[in-house]
């Protein structure tokens, strides 16, 4: 009787040994699976390039986006090209004679941004709105609000007194370099007049292979 109940109780021992193994295999590869979902998250991001400043350069593939400068303007030229295209609309230039200007609808602003584009592959490549390689822009404010409604033009070749032209989609030849482009946003009055919630510029590459990457800087 005393060997049969050994017997019992060594059998309840080993069943008892085997579910606890089994529960801490299990809990082992539980955590290596969070880690590895981890890690693939943070090298699809890496190409991303964020907390950058007004005149910081970043790199995005073969190209190299410098956003030189930020402005408010309640008008904006009316021009179809040239020097003063998709620019703030100053007193001076509202007070010259023979010019034109537009104003932001009750509510809203403008918000005016230059930069230089520059290119370091080793082929042609056209780069725009509709092109194979594109660019595109959205302004992010405060809690949750995005704008990316917006126009936006690179230089491509001079006028007759000298000033850039711009258009939509440009065809950057290798080592294209110092490339001006100018953009505008319409935004809410607001997103100008406050002093405490954040705004940022996000510039997003998207090649031919579909890789994107995307630029993020702080405005405020």
């Amino acid at each position: 009787m005393k060997k049969i109940l050994f017997l019992v109780l060594s059998a309840m021992l080993m069943l008892s040994l085997v579910s606890c193994g089994g529960g801490e295999s299990s809990d082992t590869l539980n955590g290596d699976e969070s880690n590895i979902t981890g890690g693939e998250t943070s090298d699809a991001m890496s190409d991303d390039k964020t907390d950058l400043k007004i005149g910081d350069t970043a790199s995005a593939g073969d190209w190299d986006f410098t956003l030189t400068d930020v402005e408010f303007s309640d008008a904006m030229t009316d021009e179809n090209n040239g020097l003063y295209y998709l620019r703030p609309a100053d007193d001076e230039y509202k007070s010259a004679a023979g010019n034109s200007f537009y104003t932001a609808e009750s509510g809203n602003v403008f918000l005016f941004f230059t930069a230089e584009l520059s290119y370091n592959g080793k082929e042609s490549a056209e780069l725009g709105n509709q092109s194979e390689n594109s660019i595109g822009f959205e302004i992010r404010y405060g809690d949750g609000y995005t704008s990316d409604t917006y126009e936006f033009v690179i230089a491509d070749g001079q006028g007759a007194d000298g000033s850039n032209l711009y258009t939509y989609d440009s065809v950057f030849e290798p080592l294209d370099s110092g490339r001006e482009c100018r953009g505008y946003f319409e935004v809410p009055l607001e997103v100008q007049n406050s002093e405490t919630d954040f705004l940022v510029l996000a510039v997003t590459f998207m090649d031919i292979d579909g890789a994107k990457t995307e630029l993020v800087y702080d405005i405020r």
